[in-house]
């Protein structure tokens, strides 16, 4: 259990719209108060706390609901932290939307999964009717606590891996540090083009910490499709990876770093193309291997096919 095990709890409901089963376990924890369709962001994060055995850390044993009562439970243990200054992943963020650090006004609460300069990358039940990853700025974010998770051993960072919809054995490998051979062999894999998502991977002793991963295809993918409306559910996640690059380059503006590949990324994709020299079609704002992976290098993430 680690920090890694509540946010892989979060995670597994993206998607999640409403009524939903999150609603009708907390329902059936703490009784008819519950029996309408009830604001469930932090019910998401206690059912994550107690899915992945982090529910004396980040919930003091106590389920909650109410955001204002668990950013305080935080305070009277003096793990608050008002404002964005030094979050980082797997702290518990609590948000006003009228922009104050005051606990008595929060309005929302979500997971920190990665921060990247200004840009906080976090995952929220209830944002806008569904759980979803987001992209959060300071101006947004009244605090946060941070949990005393359990520490992780040597033998839980080899762990396993559950495979999502849309994985491929390249990422997960370069995610964690292996091969596909490797990963191939320790799991009796014939086919490393065919797996199945919801199977549960073992990973080899040694593997590395889960590390920032971009699929070129994916990624292109995602730009030629028609961009989600913002405060809708991202289609590929590591997005806002290449995204938060584009901003440090100066290339793309803070605001439409969402996570959205819409046109406004393309286009700054497309400067960037230039900056490196390609002109006509090889500057249409569509990744290629050599452009992405040269930027990747600048700015932390590893590129795969």
């Amino acid at each position: 259990m680690s920090i890694d095990s509540m946010i892989k709890a979060v995670e597994r409901w993206i998607g999640t719209g409403e009524p939903n089963a999150i609603q009708t376990w907390y329902r059936q924890r703490n009784g008819a108060a519950y029996g309408y369709n009830f604001p469930w962001c932090n019910a998401t994060i206690t059912r994550a706390a107690v899915e992945s055995g982090e529910y004396e850390a980040v919930c003091f044993g106590t389920d909650y609901a109410y955001t204002v009562a668990h950013a305080q439970r935080f305070k009277t243990a003096g793990q608050w932290h008002a404002g964005a200054k030094g979050i980082r992943r797997g702290d518990i963020v609590f948000f006003d939307w009228a922009g104050t650090n005051e606990i008595a006004k929060v309005d929302h609460v979500g997971i920190v999964t990665g921060v990247s300069g200004s840009r906080v990358y976090t995952v929220e039940g209830n944002t806008a009717d569904v759980c979803a990853r987001r992209v959060r700025t300071e101006a947004e974010i009244a605090g946060y606590g941070r949990p005393k998770y359990k520490p992780t051993s040597s033998s839980s960072t080899s762990g396993s891996y559950t495979i999502k919809s849309g994985d491929t054995l390249g990422e997960i490998a370069a995610e964690h540090g292996t091969t596909v051979k490797a990963l191939a062999s320790l799991n009796g894999i014939s086919d490393p083009n065919r797996i199945a998502a919801g199977k549960v991977l073992k990973l080899p002793t040694g593997t590395a910490a889960t590390r920032k991963v971009v699929s070129l295809a994916r990624l292109v993918a995602a730009i030629k499709a028609d961009a989600p409306k913002k405060g809708t559910p991202v289609s590929y996640a590591p997005v806002a990876y290449v995204e938060a690059a584009l901003v440090a380059e100066g290339l793309l503006a803070e605001q439409y770093a969402d996570g959205h590949a819409g046109t406004a990324t393309r286009s700054a994709y497309a400067l960037l193309q230039r900056r490196y020299g390609y002109r006509g079609k090889d500057a249409d704002g569509l990744p290629g291997m050599t452009s992405l992976k040269r930027l990747g290098k600048a700015h932390g993430f590893t590129v795969v096919a």
